[in-house]
């Protein structure tokens, strides 16, 4: 079985509508992501869950999170899990990893939607979510399935 990383902000979780609402309501705020709640109430991306529930399935794979902390609201880390325990289960939490430098965890496939944060050090193959050859789930799902 090969191993597969998700990231949660802007591939499961879609980060930017929650923090261009929180923006909106208040310009003055510098880091919407540090409100008390941010990272529990984020909407899943379009199509996120039932591909991540897909690939978990499917036999091939092992299934991880793999997430980079936002240390302007250290309530993230509880956070993050609370969307975890109620979008993908509570037995993900098990598969839980929180890192600031991605290229430190090792994996076959990362699924995320930068590369900033050391995704273009991953020793394995990064699945640059949102781009051109992954615009989207589907494109995640034929890939990785079919």
């Amino acid at each position: 079985m090969k191993d597969v990383l998700f990231d949660m902000d802007g591939v499961l979780c879609d980060y930017m509508s929650r923090w261009n609402i929180i923006k909106e309501k208040y310009p003055e705020l510098e880091y919407p992501q540090s409100q008390f709640g941010f990272f529990s109430r984020l909407e899943p991306m379009e199509g996120a869950v039932e591909a991540f529930n897909k690939i978990k399935n499917c036999g091939k794979y092992r299934c991880y999170i793999l997430t980079r902390p936002s240390i302007k609201n250290i309530n993230c880390y509880s956070e993050k899990a609370e969307w975890i325990k109620e979008h993908l289960g509570e037995d993900v939490l098990e598969n839980m990893i929180i890192a600031c430098d991605k290229s430190m965890v090792k994996g076959d496939y990362l699924i995320d939607d930068v590369d900033i944060h050391g995704q273009d050090r991953f020793d394995g193959e990064h699945i640059h979510f949102t781009q051109d050859k992954f615009p989207n789930w589907d494109s995640v799902l034929k890939y990785l399935i079919q």
